[in-house]
């Protein structure tokens, strides 16, 4: 009798100790994984940042003509789309809007709606930008168009050598509107800031030169 209960009793602390064990084993792969995950997700918020913020250099690079900036969100052979217009690189894209941009009074964007979805030194993103321009009218020195422009970015991305830049980019015309105001009325009633360049004060609260 006291046999078969010690034999009992050697089983139930035989299996105790195997969940304990096993147990054990599960907490310390957990706490394992714990840090793994957290590196994951504290890369994947990095990531997001570091695409966000060359999202929005951007609107910034435009409105300064600032062309070296705005190559520095691309990588070389990065491949545009705007409308149904093709660029062969990012810098043929980049000289195509320093040119455009040049001509004009004056002009003003904005990046909002940023998604982002990172999947390890891959990503994709949808923002939606937004362009006030005051263009001379073609043929018409006595009259300017003024454009609103709604436009989304599709845009893929990599990491290289561990930073962020753009792949690709396909430009989504949305909405578009254009008013014809005269040159009186652009003197009397507008006030456009002048384009200073590498000038603005932002430069100089940057740290840039």
């Amino acid at each position: 009798m006291q046999r078969t209960l010690s034999r009992k009793l050697c089983s139930v602390v035989l299996a105790s100790a195997a969940c304990f064990g096993a147990g054990a084993m599960s907490t310390a792969v957990h706490a394992q994984a714990a840090p793994a995950t957290q590196a994951a997700l504290l890369d994947e918020l990095f990531s997001k940042q570091a695409i966000t913020e060359l999202l929005y250099k951007y609107p910034r690079a435009l409105d300064r003509l600032d062309r070296d900036m705005l190559l520095s969100i691309a990588h070389p052979e990065a491949r545009m789309q705007f409308g149904k217009q093709v660029f062969p690189s990012w810098s043929a894209y980049v000289d195509w809007l320093i040119k455009a941009h040049t001509a004009m009074l004056g002009n003003n964007h904005r990046i909002s709606n940023i998604l982002i979805e990172v999947k390890g030194d891959k990503a994709v993103s949808e923002s939606t930008g937004t362009a006030t321009l005051l263009v001379k009218r073609e043929g018409q020195d006595d009259q300017y168009e003024e454009r609103w422009m709604h436009s989304r970015y599709l845009d893929t991305w990599s990491r290289r050598n561990g930073k962020w830049a753009l792949d690709s980019r396909q430009t989504v015309p949305d909405y578009r509107r254009i008013s014809y105001v005269s040159a009186e009325d652009v003197k009397k009633r507008y006030e456009v800031a002048p384009r200073l360049g590498k000038a603005d004060p932002s430069y100089a609260l940057f740290g840039e030169k």
